[in-house]
């Protein structure tokens, strides 16, 4: 439990104690999980109980071949289930299996459906594996002994269920009314009281009835006069009562002061209750609610009186109210050493060492140097900490300075709300984060489902402007031609990408044009090489590493065409793609994956003068680093950085992320100017608002976990497709993406929907499927059907 902010003196003290004893039960929603999970597993059937009561049932001549014939079901399951879905998921598809064909010999229509309903489409030689081997499994028992094991596990999971409510003892007696007996009105039992339908005289009765509750409690908060000398008063009444006759602490003068800066602040009520709270402690509340009701009047009254004698004036107003020898105090005796006393303090030390070590060699040479020695002072030092300390004891001990010295650095392009967030003084004392108020929520026996609503953009700030592609250079316009203007994050970017030679690290979300940012800082580094209207080529290389093959081949295409106009030649350097030594050296630009320019950078001959060569250096998706191929993309930095120190030349590193909470860390180890080349975007800088949804299924049953995922995804896929929208589902694993297409097609031709699956087939529709189809590389796609003509 983290402690709220207050000094140690004030909080021992007060009751804003840690409790020893605190404990907390981490987990408590996982724990429960698991339980719910291991209570399931001892009472359904499972794989494991299945091969327990084939031990004991059989003898041990028979276990070589029942258990060959298991490892055959096992194996059917994890081609029917998905290698990638784990152990546990196959084990339960067996176990489906193993129910489904117990009793069978072949595979009919009525297994066939309920396997396909089950798990999507499935290989028919499994199944038909899975059952061959159930068949000789379940010769070796009776038809009793297989009905006791499949019922046991049903009659356990059915009736050790308790329903809720089932304890709940009604009372069914009747007791009868007596109409003689009038109803209470509103809770009052007055017979006296006449049900009017008047809506006036209703609303009179109710004013009157508050006024006169309002006049009995008005002996306990009486409504005081607010004058000059309020706050004086109100403050010198707190002290008496909460710190009387303790010794030391600051004067009442001082509290004023604090208050009134705080109360003059433009701060909200609720930051200025919370602050108030932590200053005043638990026993100033009454003092916080009448600062709070008569905020404005204390510093009307406030402004009215003269700055010279404004708290003179109102201590000789409020003598009379608090007594002329009432000497309030507060908190206990504390000493303080602020932050020029710690600077005092280190230098003395410094200058005595410095003195000591002058003093040591003066001894040894025989002659005094006389520099140094009298330019240092101790006395003089000292009467400057004396000083200090003087000053000290007449600042108030929470002052606004102090909380001013502790605020955590702002950076001027860093736009995260959460961050913000967390500073808030109820973030801090430990206030629970809610959702949204427009979250919409539904809940089934399936799944549970939370919608969180988009959030709002970003207001534009008064020093944001949008930079037009016309007001570029002759080198701009011919990059971005066909192009408008910048979008909002790249205008806000593009003074120092295109202007300057800094280090950037670029957070924004995906598709707010993070590569357009690249080619900014690309066509920095070409002007730099230009001379008399000509680019020197040979000059630079520029090295675009992406994260895989796919997006290196995409980068390369995006950047030749835009590069074209300016003769920057841009080639791809991957594993598929060799380049012979001439073609890298006629390439302006090269776009690779991490592990190809490790390789090339670390060779210590042959290569040496490519690297040297490169000048700019972009590294796409550089979150990485926290993944297993983060290694590589650190030795590929750490060896450039180290370049630049030895060899003391200019590369340039721009990183780009779409997610990176740890900005600050890539940014260090990356050398960026935090308050110069970090840029951190927020969802609030998305061009299209994204809106979450949050689907959970609620059975912990592999098997059933993947069915009902798989019919949630179909919903959603439809339901999107009929609204007109293009849809992407992205799975766990690259096996699962067939097994998923083909479960949707299933899905769709059994409910009738697969119309709205095909897309319109035009002239060129044809073609163009079989060009995909021809140049894929999965083996699930049957490319024969389009054989080359």
């Amino acid at each position: 439990m983290a402690l709220p902010r207050l000094t140690g003196a004030l909080r021992s003290f007060s009751n804003v104690t840690k409790h020893e004893d605190y404990s907390e039960e981490l987990a408590d929603l996982t724990i429960k999980r698991s339980k719910l999970h291991e209570q399931l597993l001892k009472s359904d059937l499972t794989w494991k109980k299945i091969i327990k009561f084939v031990d004991d049932n059989l003898d041990k001549k028979e276990h070589q071949t029942v258990n060959g014939d298991l490892k055959t079901i096992l194996q059917a399951a994890k081609q029917i289930v998905g290698a990638e879905n784990g152990q546990e998921a196959i084990e339960s598809g067996a176990v489906f299996l193993f129910k489904t064909f117990h009793r069978k010999n072949c595979v009919g229509h009525d297994e066939t459906k309920a396997i396909k309903q089950m798990f999507g489409p499935f290989p028919s030689s499994s199944a038909t594996a899975a059952c061959n081997a159930t068949c000789r499994i379940a010769s070796h028992f009776t038809e009793e002994q297989l009905t006791a094991l499949v019922q046991m596990a049903e009659e356990q999971n059915g009736d050790n269920r308790v329903f809720f409510g089932k304890n709940i003892v009604f009372s069914f007696d009747m007791h009868d009314l007596d109409h003689s007996e009038e109803l209470p009105v509103n809770g009052e039992a007055d017979t006296q009281k006449i049900i009017s339908l008047d809506y006036n005289k209703f609303l009179n009765n109710q004013l009157n009835h508050l006024q006169n509750q309002y006049d009995e409690k008005s002996d306990l908060k009486s409504l005081e006069k607010v004058d000059d000398s309020f706050l004086w008063c109100e403050v010198g009444k707190y002290l008496n009562e909460s710190q009387g006759g303790t010794p030391g602490g600051p004067t009442t003068e001082d509290l004023c002061c604090t208050l009134y800066e705080m109360l003059a602040s433009a701060k909200s009520g609720d930051e200025l209750q919370n602050e108030l709270f932590e200053l005043l402690g638990p026993e100033g509340f009454e003092l916080i609610e009448k600062l709070l009701q008569n905020r404005s009047l204390i510093l009307e009254r406030s402004l009215t009186c003269p700055n010279d004698n404004r708290f003179q004036t109102l201590q000789e107003q409020c003598k009379k109210f608090i007594g002329e020898n009432a000497k309030p105090n507060y908190g206990c005796q504390v000493t303080i050493q602020s932050e020029q006393e710690k600077l005092l303090m280190k230098q003395y030390r410094r200058e005595e060492k410095r003195n000591a070590r002058k003093e040591k060699q003066a001894g040894e040479d025989g002659e005094v140097s006389g520099e140094g020695l009298t330019c240092f002072d101790p006395k003089e030092l000292r009467m400057q900490r004396e000083l200090a300390l003087l000053n000290a004891r007449s600042m108030p001990v929470l002052s606004r300075q102090r909380e001013m010295d502790f605020e955590k650095i702002h950076y001027p392009h860093v736009y995260d709300s959460r961050a913000e967030a967390m500073k808030t003084s109820a973030f801090i004392g430990g206030a629970k984060v809610f959702l949204p108020e427009a979250v919409q929520r539904e809940n089934n026996k399936m799944y549970e489902e939370v919608k969180i609503p988009h959030s709002e953009p970003m207001p534009i700030g008064i020093e944001e402007k949008i930079v037009y592609i016309k007001d570029l250079d002759e080198i701009g316009q011919l990059a971005f031609k066909g192009m408008k203007r910048l979008n909002r994050i790249q205008s806000i970017v593009f003074e120092t990408a295109y202007n300057t030679n800094e280090n950037m690290l670029i957070c924004a979300p995906t598709g707010a044009g993070k590569t357009n940012i690249a080619m900014l800082t690309v066509l920095h580094e070409i002007r730099q090489h230009v001379q008399h209207g000509v680019i020197k080529k040979d000059e630079f290389k520029i090295v675009y590493v992406a994260p895989m093959k796919a997006l290196a081949a995409e980068m390369t295409n995006y950047f030749s065409k835009r590069l074209e106009p300016l003769g920057i030649t841009v080639k791809e350097l991957t594993g598929d793609m060799q380049l012979s030594k001439g073609e890298i050296l006629r390439t302006q630009m090269l776009v690779t994956t991490p592990e190809k320019w490790d390789v090339v950078t670390r060779k210590s001959v042959g290569d040496v003068a490519l690297s040297q060569l490169v000048k700019l250096l972009i590294l796409d998706e550089v979150h990485l680093l926290h993944e297993d191929r983060g290694p590589v993309l650190e030795s590929i930095v750490a060896r450039t950085l180290r370049q630049v120190e030895s060899t003391q030349s200019m590369i340039r590193i721009l990183g780009l992320s779409a997610t990176l909470p740890n900005y600050l860390d890539v940014a260090t180890f990356l050398h960026v100017n935090p308050c110069i080349g970090l840029f951190y975007f927020d969802g609030r800088f998305r061009p299209v608002p994204l809106g979450q949804t949050f689907i959970g299924i609620k059975t912990t049953n592999k098997v059933q976990q993947l069915n009902h995922m798989d019919e949630v995804c179909y919903e959603n896929v439809l339901k999107q497709i009929m609204a007109g929208h293009q849809v992407m589902v992205f799975v766990h694993a690259r096996n699962a993406t067939v097994r998923t297409a083909m479960g949707l097609r299933e899905k769709a031709k059994n409910n009738g929907h697969i119309c709205h699956f095909l897309s319109p087939q035009g002239s060129d529709y044809g073609q163009a499927e079989k060009q995909q189809i021809v140049t894929s590389r999965t083996p699930e796609i049957d490319y024969r059907r389009f054989p080359e003509t």
